[in-house]
């Protein structure tokens, strides 16, 4: 699917005008990406999401793939094997904050609701069809090094009630020093 914005004059027009190509699949893109990195994968049944299990020093962690049509990106997730209280929530939420901003590619979101911290990056369509591989690589490989780097902190904070700043020199000093 391709997405253009469209220009008149001087001013650039919101308006984004698609045009649909059903001979490319990004997800199989995504599939012998996942192939190649060893991840074991499999596609649900409307071929929109693909959902894929990521090794992380810290054990496996479920991941998505998500194709979306309007606005068209390719999202990507995983979803931490940690358990968030309520009681830690605000502590949660600035570590999130916190390791955002140590991040170059994607973010964590703490869904307080569901109880669930991920790391989350999309991939912007517009005037394409699919990413690069190069692309999808790199979002793999930030994903799995945000998990292996941050989840010691998340469970400094939720388990041993360390504050944020404690968990994340904590868990810097650790990956930096032992890693």
């Amino acid at each position: 699917k391709n997405a253009l914005l469209i220009r008149k004059g001087d001013a650039m027009s919101l308006t984004v005008e698609t045009t649909q190509s059903h001979d490319i699949d990004p997800m199989e893109l995504v599939e012998s990406c996942l192939t190649e990195a060893g991840w074991d994968f499999q596609r649900d049944e409307e071929d929109a999401t693909l959902q894929c299990i990521a090794t992380t020093k810290w054990g496996d962690m479920g991941g998505m793939f998500a194709s979306r049509r309007e606005p068209p990106a390719l999202h990507f997730s995983l979803t931490l094997d940690v358990k968030p209280t309520q009681a830690r929530r605000t502590q949660i939420t600035e570590l999130v904050m916190m390791a955002n901003e140590r991040l170059w590619l994607g973010h964590f979101d703490y869904w307080a609701d569901e109880g669930v911290i991920l790391y989350r990056h999309a991939l912007p369509m517009l005037d394409r069809i699919e990413p690069e591989p190069g692309e999808v690589r790199a979002v793999l490989a930030a994903g799995t090094d945000a998990v292996n780097m941050f989840v010691p902190a998340f469970n400094f904070v939720i388990w041993a009630g360390k504050s944020p700043q404690e968990a994340l020199e904590a868990a810097l000093f650790e990956t930096a020093g032992g890693g």
